[in-house]
């Protein structure tokens, strides 16, 4: 059974269509990076899906569940990026007091624990940085067990070290079968950590795929190489090893630049050109097809 499930949700505001005809599914165990410009739909998507905003049409089931159902039974845990924290408190107290919210719940000390708040436990939440509030609203988002997590910019705030420290703990909850869903804005940690990336745009998905395979069918490659032949030459050997492939393909006084999907034989006709050294092939990032996708672009 899936951990969330959406189907062709709709929701317009005036006549901005915030979310158009999106349907996402997330299973247990999966790790999925939810991406977009700002004003996407992706914020207006997840209410939908949770229940905290209804749609024109369509519908969203947690486990089977309707979505308030779910979220009464513990089964789901969101971190907000802006959620509002009761400041006067320390950390603990903070904790402790929305764990009485629930009819059941881990303890706190193992939630701080998890997120490594331990020695935070005495200090007021006013007094936390960002990146500490933000492993604060996760200790929170865990107190219920939940099988789901949907993390809303979940490292804003947090230094390198941090971020990594959280993202492999998330890694672990996510081979404990919990499904993840996390929007962010910081591409190259989605590229990372998601198996699997969705791109809306306009309120409509435009992509969902495996993130490796996304980035490398929606971006290309790039091949650089120095040459000391004439670019003459070098332009009818790519000519004879191109085929049915389209490049972009660029010579700048002995250099070779040829960008594209599929770039072993243009690897190997630029090895064959005489005096070939400093052969560089870049694999396409997720943010290279992320642009390319939102800019309504295909790779050449």
């Amino acid at each position: 059974m899936p951990a969330l499930a959406t189907r062709n949700l709709n929701k317009k505001f005036g006549s901005v269509h915030a979310v158009n005809n999106v349907s996402i599914t997330v299973d247990p165990g999966e790790v999925v990076a939810l991406l977009g410009p700002n004003g996407a739909g992706k914020s207006t998507t997840l209410d939908c899906a949770l229940g905290l905003l209804a749609p024109d049409s369509g519908s969203s089931a947690i486990f089977g569940m309707k979505p308030r159902e779910a979220i009464r039974c513990g089964l789901v845990g969101v971190v907000q990026q802006n959620d509002a924290l009761l400041d006067e408190m320390n950390v603990k107290e903070l904790i402790t007091f929305v764990s009485y919210t629930y009819r059941q719940h881990r303890a706190v000390e193992e939630v701080m624990e998890w997120t490594g708040i331990t020695h935070l436990a005495k200090r007021r939440a006013v007094k936390c940085s960002g990146g500490e509030k933000q492993r604060i609203r996760l200790a929170i988002g865990l107190l219920p067990d939940p099988l789901l997590l949907l993390l809303d910019e979940p490292t804003t705030g947090m230094d390198v070290k941090s971020r990594g420290e959280f993202w492999q703990f998330i890694s672990e909850q996510a081979e404990l079968g919990r499904a993840i869903m996390f929007a962010t804005h910081y591409l190259a940690e989605a590229q990372e950590y998601a198996e699997r990336t969705i791109i809306i745009r306009d309120g409509a998905v435009i992509a969902d795929q495996n993130t490796d395979d996304l980035r490398r069918m929606h971006a290309g490659s790039t091949l650089r190489i120095s040459y000391s032949c004439s670019d003459e030459e070098v332009r009818e050997a790519l000519e004879g090893a191109r085929g049915e492939l389209d490049w972009i393909v660029q010579t700048d006084h002995g250099e070779l630049v040829v960008r594209g999907r599929d770039l072993d034989d243009a690897a190997r006709a630029a090895l064959a050109l005489p005096g070939a050294q400093n052969l560089e092939l870049t694999e396409s990032s997720l943010e290279d097809a992320y642009t390319a996708l939102i800019n309504g672009e295909h790779a050449s």
